[in-house]
């Protein structure tokens, strides 16, 4: 199976690319035959399989189609309409679609139909029959032979909609709670990782670091799945890599991505465990520092400050100020309030007031800043408890 695709954006492509007279001998009845002859229709996924491999099967799908029948062809999971959308008034709305996975026959079928339905658009575009886009379409540019009703559904004016994709099974580790974080299932022993993780990694072949970014996401999450059934929740965070890493903004130097990261079997596998080990260690200096400071009354304004400045600068040192640093800086800030007792919706409420919009990617912030922050948050944690 190929691991990558290479598709035209249907945004980028011009009426030559689609006009339905550049293609006369385009057969609807042919099409299903067509779709069924594509290598990927060998391979449809079972109904249930994770979305981003059906998502990436529809793309090799769609790249066989336009292999077959011409870049035109790629907008075939599209619907169009004009609609009057939220506050926009009357704009042109493109809803991306792709259809759901049951038995091959069905899914095949399904996107014949589909394929049929898009040339059957691009003819209207052409003259408008229906009456209903070339009132919206802006003036012609010389010499483009555009007709009006694609100019009226291309321009800046449209939007377009896709279905949100399921919440993935394991969360990002800022989602995790620190009772999540600090709660280790059994002993922890880092140097049983090695042995662990290479297991993990034997299991599955890892994809190449130029496959397509859903087949390296399934794979790092079946590692991440791996682990946290071995150690618990808070093992998801091996991945946190300092900088533009795999989940960006982390404290996790062992790790980076697959591209920069993994090169043989037992590389990648000496990576990802010398990433587990180092994520404990920071979560369990995390639980040191946080005794330093609590328990810690919520009137005592100059304590706070300091343990709130204190806990920003470590995070800072730790992930290099690299980008997207102030979201684990709020992440061990809101772990703090956490294991001070305050409750969740007032941690959020807090950290948003206090934290947000202060801090920025690549940028260390002034000391004042710091001081600042400590002192907006230590006062308003004070009072709530007034």
């Amino acid at each position: 199976m190929t691991d990558r695709v290479e598709i035209r954006e249907l945004w980028r492509l011009t009426w030559r690319d689609v006009d339905p007279a550049a293609r006369p001998a385009f057969d609807p009845a042919g099409v299903a035959e067509v779709v069924r002859s594509l290598p990927p229709a060998a391979e449809v996924p079972q109904p249930g399989a994770d979305q981003w491999l059906v998502d990436f099967w529809y793309d090799r799908m769609t790249e066989a189609l336009v292999g077959h029948l011409g870049d035109w062809v790629v907008g075939w999971w599209y619907t169009l309409a004009m609609e009057d959308f939220q506050d926009r008034g009357v704009i042109p709305v493109w809803r991306g679609h792709r259809p759901p996975v049951t038995t091959p026959d069905q899914t095949l079928t399904r996107i014949a139909e589909a394929v049929v339905a898009w040339h059957e658009l691009l003819v209207e575009l052409a003259t408008d029959a229906r009456g209903r886009f070339a009132a919206a379409a802006s003036p012609a540019a010389d010499g483009t032979g555009e007709p009006p009703a694609w100019r009226a559904v291309q321009g800046r004016g449209r939007v377009s909609v896709y279905p949100a994709f399921r919440e993935r099974p394991l969360p990002h580790p800022w989602e995790l709670s620190w009772a999540d974080a600090e709660t280790l299932d059994g002993v922890f022993d880092p140097d049983t990782v090695p042995v662990v993780v290479s297991g993990l990694v034997a299991a599955s072949q890892p994809p190449s670091a130029q496959a397509d970014w859903r087949l390296r996401e399934l794979w790092l999450e079946s590692i991440s799945a791996g682990l946290v059934e071995r150690y618990g929740r808070w093992a998801v965070g091996w991945r946190w890599s300092v900088g533009e890493g795999d989940l960006d903004g982390g404290p996790v130097g062992s790790w980076c991505c697959l591209s920069h990261s993994a090169e043989t079997p037992e590389a990648t596998a000496a990576g990802i465990a010398a990433a587990l080990v180092e994520w404990r260690e920071w979560l369990d200096d995390l639980a040191e520092r946080f005794d330093r400071f609590l328990p810690l009354p919520a009137d005592d304004v100059d304590g706070w400050e300091r343990a709130v400045a204190h806990l920003v600068t470590a995070v800072g040192d730790r992930t290099q100020y690299e980008s997207g640093w102030y979201d684990c800086c709020k992440t061990v800030l809101g772990w703090l309030l956490e294991a001070a007792g305050i409750e969740p919706e007032r941690r959020k409420d807090l950290l948003e007031h206090a934290v947000s919009g202060r801090f920025a990617s690549w940028v260390e912030p002034a000391r004042a800043v710091v001081e600042s922050v400590a002192e907006d948050l230590a006062r308003r944690v004070a009072v709530d408890h007034a």
